[in-house]
């Protein structure tokens, strides 16, 4: 089951039904007419290229768990992917560019709250389905998972984030080692603040990261100028970004819905593994999920890496009932440019924060267009 009818939840869903014809396959949106047209687009495609699975849709609205609850239960579905946010990180890209680089600056704490809420309410409807089912999260879970996990509603692993760097870094590693890429394993411990840069600067800007790069069974990182390497992910390995790179992201949730829904073993990275912070290289084995370090890096040192991206993503820290400290000198931008402001945030505020953001943020943007026309 595929929860959420945007841009991902689309591309995901499409690429799920062009698969086994013994794979069932759900779309759940918000409204009929575009989530059955959406559904339909794939399973008419996947016909005609000669798959048969089963393709329908149904709608729910988040707002609704017990409609949502009741929606999961009818499906009953093995893996559940929650593709739902109240703001995509993407819709601040269509803001005229001087309000965008400024508004950028706040990197993606701030805005927590938009990606909480709607997870926080599809998690309370997977408890009270009844659902077995693993669920997989897009939206924020470097961040959200820790603070769903003090209430025990933690989705079981995110995607994106850490894992959208990884081929890059691996086609490069193979390109440098003159091996091919099949060859290359890379383990990436990385916060979504420092894939963000990875993709934009060749670096980790300020953050932590741990990187090895092995091949034939050997770790071959000291012998590989790892600094040189991530410097070319913006030059000759840079890749289409925006709303059409989303096809990267979408990749990396399938690399993690496909061995889930067909019980094959893959090694795939993704943030939030069991609720941790951050992003890890993640083992998926018979349905079950668990961090797969390289033996140099230990659990500790690597949340260690987690919590210093998390830092400049723009959160201080996390509190084990869930109240959220953020950094100031990221809200400060929020401050300053929509009138914002939120220090401190237990977990039921989150839904009356996401409210106002999104309030102001449709006033700044109506503002900022007007003074570009």
């Amino acid at each position: 089951m595929v929860l959420g009818a945007g841009d991902l939840g689309r591309r995901v869903f499409h690429e799920l039904a062009h698969g086994p014809g013994d794979r069932h396959v759900r779309l759940v949106g918000r409204e009929e007419d575009p989530t059955l047209r959406a559904a339909n687009l794939s399973r008419f495609s996947a016909l005609q290229r000669g798959y048969h699975p089963t393709v329908d849709h149904a709608t729910t609205d988040l707002n609704d768990i017990d409609r949502t609850a009741e929606c999961i239960a009818a499906f009953d579905p093995d893996v559940l992917f929650l593709a739902a946010s109240f703001q995509s990180w993407w819709v601040i890209t269509t803001l005229p560019g001087e309000s965008f680089q400024r508004l950028r600056a706040a990197n993606y704490g701030p805005w927590l709250p938009m990606h909480l809420v709607p997870v926080h309410k599809a998690m309370q409807a997977v408890r009270r389905s009844g659902t077995s089912a693993v669920v997989v999260n897009a939206a924020y879970p470097d961040a959200v998972h820790p603070i769903l996990t003090s209430v025990g509603l933690s989705p079981d692993v995110g995607i994106g984030n850490v894992a959208n760097n990884v081929p890059g870094i691996r086609v490069a590693a193979a390109d440098l080692l003159g091996v091919p890429v099949p060859e290359v394993d890379v383990r990436l411990v990385a916060h979504h603040y420092v894939s963000h840069r990875l993709s934009r600067a060749g670096d980790p800007g300020r953050a932590g990261m741990a990187l090895t790069i092995g091949h034939g069974g050997q770790d071959l990182t000291d012998r590989v100028d790892t600094a040189s390497l991530l410097k070319r992910l913006p030059l000759e390995y840079r890749r289409t970004g925006g709303m059409p790179g989303q096809a990267m992201t979408a990749a990396s949730a399938l690399s993690v819905l496909v061995p889930l829904a067909d019980r094959r073993d893959a090694l795939v990275h993704a943030p939030g593994p069991g609720g941790l912070v951050g992003g890890y290289p993640v083992a998926i084995e018979g349905g079950r999920i668990r961090t797969a370090l390289p033996d140099s890096v230990s659990l500790e040192e690597a949340v260690a890496v987690n919590l210093s991206g998390q830092v400049h993503d723009g959160i201080d820290a996390i509190d084990a009932d869930g109240t959220t400290h953020f950094e100031p000198s990221s809200m400060a931008v929020l401050t300053a440019e929509l009138g914002y402001e939120c220090r401190t945030m237990r977990l039921d505020e989150a839904e009356g924060r996401a409210a106002e953001i999104r309030e102001r943020f449709e006033v700044y943007r109506g503002r900022a267009v007007a003074s570009a026309s």
